[in-house]
C-alpha cells in the first residue's frame, strides 16, 4: 500500500457517495448519540450541554462577526460583544462569545435554520439572516469606520466534549492512524459527541484511540507512531511501515469512516473505492 499523508486543515474524505454502515454503529456507538440536538448559541455558555431542538427545521447556523487571538482574546471579544448588545436594533440575547479550541475567541450573532436542497446542494437563506447581515455590516463609528465588514454565516459552534486524556493534541507521537471523521449535516449536529463515543467504543475494545475536534469536523485516530511510520523505498515512493499496515488489517480500523459509515470516492479509472484509514500528523496544542 502506498502511504498518503493527510493534514488536519480540511476534511480528508472529499466528496463521494454513501454505502453500507459498519456493524460497529449498531448498538455501542450510537446508543447514546443525541442525534437531533444542537446548541442554542444565544443562551448556551461555552462547555454547556446542548439542548434538543425541534427536528425538521434544518441545521442551526449563526453569524461570525469577529475573532481575536492572543492571551487577552476573550476579554477583547467580550468587550466588543457587550457594546454590541447595547446597540440599537440588535437583539442582545443573540450576541454570544466562544473561546474555541483553535486558539481564537469569536463573536457570534443569532440562530438561523438552513436546509440543503438535495437536488442543487444549495442552502436556504432565511430572510432574518439576510437582514441581520445587512444590519451588522452597516454598523459604523461616527467617523464612518465599519465594525463588522466581514460578517458571514457559519454552522453553530458546538462545545468541545470528551475525556481530555483522549485528546490527540495531548498525545506524544508524530503520526496517528485516522479511522473516522464526523461532520455536521442538516439532521446531525452532535458530531463532536459522536467522535468521542466512537473513541470510547474503540478504547473498550482495547485500542489506543484518540479524538480531535477541528473547526468544522471531529476525527478519531488509533495508535501513535514516530517518523519511521513512513518508509521511503529505493523507487522513491513512500509506504506505510509494517506496524501501520498491521493496524489496517484490523476490520475496525480498515476504513476512514464518515459519520460512522464506509465512504466511497470515484477513482480516476472510474471505479468507486472505499476510503481507507490513513496516517495524519498529531496536532500540537497552541
Amino acid at each position: 500500500m502506498r502511504g498518503r499523508l493527510t493534514y488536519w486543515t480540511a476534511s480528508p474524505v472529499g466528496r463521494g457517495r454513501w454505502t453500507v454502515a459498519l456493524p460497529i454503529v449498531s448498538v455501542s456507538l450510537w446508543a447514546a448519540l443525541p442525534v437531533g440536538c444542537a446548541v442554542n448559541g444565544a443562551h448556551a455558555a461555552p462547555g454547556s450541554k446542548p439542548r434538543p431542538l425541534a427536528g425538521g427545521k434544518g441545521a442551526p447556523w449563526t453569524l461570525q462577526c469577529l475573532e481575536a487571538r492572543g492571551p487577552r482574546r476573550v476579554q477583547t471579544i467580550e468587550q466588543i460583544a457587550e457594546t454590541l448588545r447595547r446597540t440599537a436594533g440588535v437583539r442582545p440575547d443573540d450576541v454570544f462569545v466562544r473561546d474555541e479550541s483553535d486558539g481564537a475567541a469569536r463573536l457570534y450573532y443569532g440562530t438561523y435554520y438552513r436546509k440543503t436542497d438535495p437536488k442543487t446542494g444549495r442552502r436556504s437563506e432565511p430572510e432574518q439572516m439576510r437582514r441581520d447581515i445587512g444590519l451588522l455590516r452597516d454598523l459604523a463609528s461616527e467617523k464612518g469606520q465599519r465594525f463588522f465588514v466581514q460578517v458571514f454565516p457559519v454552522r453553530m459552534p458546538m462545545p468541545d466534549v470528551g475525556n481530555p486524556e483522549w485528546d490527540l493534541r495531548r498525545a506524544n507521537g508524530t503520526y496517528s492512524l485516522q479511522v473516522g471523521v464526523f461532520e455536521p449535516t442538516d439532521e446531525f449536529w452532535e458530531y463532536k459527541q459522536a467522535a468521542v463515543d466512537f473513541c470510547a467504543y474503540l478504547r473498550k475494545q482495547g485500542r489506543e484511540a484518540f479524538y480531535f475536534h477541528g473547526t468544522g469536523s471531529s476525527s478519531v485516530t488509533v495508535g501513535l507512531f514516530g517518523p519511521d511510520a513512513l518508509v521511503t523505498k529505493p523507487d522513491g515512493k513512500t509506504y506505510y511501515a509494517p506496524q501501520v499496515l498491521a493496524l489496517q488489517r484490523d476490520e475496525l480500523l480498515k476504513y476512514n469512516l464518515l459519520n460512522g459509515a464506509i465512504y466511497r470516492v470515484r477513482q480516476p479509472s472510474g471505479v468507486s473505492a472505499p476510503v481507507e484509514s490513513r496516517l495524519v500528523e498529531v496536532p500540537r496544542r497552541e
